[in-house]
């Protein structure tokens, strides 16, 4: 846009949410330096910001998104949301510039159903203040993230995120039940107010993962949980990953359903867990946590779960290691833990069924490992943090102690370890990504994950839905426009 049309623009989202609620130029990208990626930070770093908006605009109702959406579609202006601004991948950056939608003021919570246990919530709630509030009535929000105290309800609906109660609870898509969506002509659907219907295709699960590319979600009728009344701890040591795998997976194909089961690997266990606990871990540990509403039906999975581990070889730890992680698990997103430039860092996270999870994990681990020359020191940890019924994913922490010192070099190297992880996750018939979606990161790597027929598809999708390209333009590996 050129000065005059940010102006104009200006004025015109003035007048729908207030001066007050309006930046434009080096304001705008001062308030709003993007989200926690590496490659967000690196580029900020060397003073070329990803993030460059040329107007940020932050309403607080879905009337004032709706009316910014279609002033944006009339005067052709793209337009980037953004939530928490917690993600990982570089998915939040105005990259190509445009108008930055705050979506953070849409933060009440419309209905709570404590018969249904369901809540109607907007995009804009934090995730760990929506929890804590819940509590406060014996509820709970089960969608537990890492990044909990900075994501929003509406940006884990984007990234299709997870958390650490993942494999009894599921993933936030699991969570969903209804949404509210503003399109990019500005018209609100609302769909219907519970999924799995005979009344067409399920479309809120065509909005989550999307990265607000399609749509932008501005409420979500979710699914809660009463707080536990039972929970129960424990740790086993396995004499490899291949067993800890074969107990998981026995786990949950025969019905259990623990509601955190983490397998670590060497590396992991002794750099990280050991860390936390303090109980002398040497090897592969699995750290399991059994919860539930009756104390009953808890001690008989947890003693269940027990039988399977020592089946497969395991042997059992102080339960402290268990609860030493619950109580320690945020700390890896604070300091000293979280690493600073001039290291290069990232998480790789990828998923298979259980024919290919352990070839997944030696190619992944091996790939990344070869990705870049010795000199640099790499150091890749990984551990098995959310399982299914039919598989599982890895989630592999990437350190570099310190990349090069230019710009260009840094993203060099970056860019080469994540293609060896892609290309290794596909070869192994596995999935690029679990649950921190794609952003800038992974972009590069869609049409190598889709193919051209799957690409063809989205793009389709993409243009029919919005035909003017104005929602995050060139994001998903999409065109930039119609």
């Amino acid at each position: 846009m050129s000065q005059a049309a940010i102006d104009s623009m200006a004025s015109e989202l003035a007048r729908i949410v207030g001066a007050d609620k309006v930046w434009s130029g080096a304001q705008a990208q001062q308030r709003y330096p993007g989200d926690k990626s590496w490659l967000t930070l690196v580029h900020a770093h060397h003073g070329k910001p990803l993030n460059q908006p040329q107007l940020v605009v932050a309403p607080h109702t879905v009337e004032q998104v709706s009316d910014i959406m279609r002033l944006a579609s009339r005067e052709g202006i793209s337009v980037t949301p953004l939530g928490g601004g917690s993600g990982v991948q570089g998915a939040a950056n105005a990259n190509l510039g445009g108008l930055l939608l705050d979506l953070n003021g849409l933060n009440r919570v419309r209905e709570i159903d404590e018969q249904s246990l369901t809540c109607t919530v907007e995009c804009g709630m934090n995730v760990k203040v929506f929890d804590t509030e819940l509590n406060k009535q014996g509820l709970t929000f089960t969608h537990d993230p890492a990044s909990a105290e900075w994501a929003s309800v509406g940006g884990a609906i984007a990234a299709r995120g997870s958390g650490v109660l993942s494999s009894r609870y599921g993933n936030i898509q699991d969570h969903v039940l209804s949404l509210e969506v503003v399109m990019p002509d500005g018209s609100v659907v609302q769909l219907p107010s519970v999924p799995r219907h005979g009344v067409g295709p399920e479309l809120g699960q065509l909005f989550i993962g999307s990265e607000g590319t399609l749509g932008i979600v501005t409420a979500a009728r979710v699914k809660l949980q009463r707080q536990a009344k039972a929970r129960r701890f424990s740790a086993y040591r396995f004499p490899d990953l291949a067993a800890g795998i074969a107990a998981g997976r026995e786990i949950v194909t025969t019905g259990l359903r623990p509601a955190v089961i983490r397998l670590y690997d060497v590396k992991s266990a002794v750099l990280s867990l050991e860390k936390m606990a303090k109980a002398g871990i040497d090897g592969e540990t699995m750290v399991l946590m059994i919860e539930g509403q009756h104390e009953a039906l808890v001690e008989v999975e947890s003693r269940i779960c027990d039988e399977i581990c020592r089946s497969h070889g395991g042997r059992m730890l102080e339960s402290r290691v268990g609860a030493e992680w619950w109580a320690n698990r945020y700390d890896m997103s604070h300091p000293p833990h979280v690493p600073q430039l001039p290291q290069i860092w990232m998480t790789m996270d990828a998923v298979a069924d259980f024919r290919c999870i352990e070839a997944l994990y030696t190619g992944v681990t091996q790939a990344i490992e070869h990705s870049i020359e010795p000199q640099w020191g790499l150091t890749v940890k990984t551990h098995l943090s959310h399982w299914y019924e039919w598989g599982a994913m890895i989630y592999s922490r990437v350190i570099v102690p310190k990349g090069p010192d230019t710009l260009d070099e840094a993203v060099d190297l970056h860019d080469r370890i994540v293609a060896a992880a892609v290309e290794a996750s596909l070869a192994a018939g596995g999935v690029m990504n679990d649950h921190h979606g794609v952003g800038m990161r992974l972009a590069p790597h869609m049409a190598r994950q889709f193919g051209p027929a799957g690409m063809s598809l989205l793009q389709g999708i993409k243009t029919g839905l919005d035909p003017q390209g104005i929602l995050c333009p060139g994001k998903l590996g999409l065109s930039t426009g119609a």
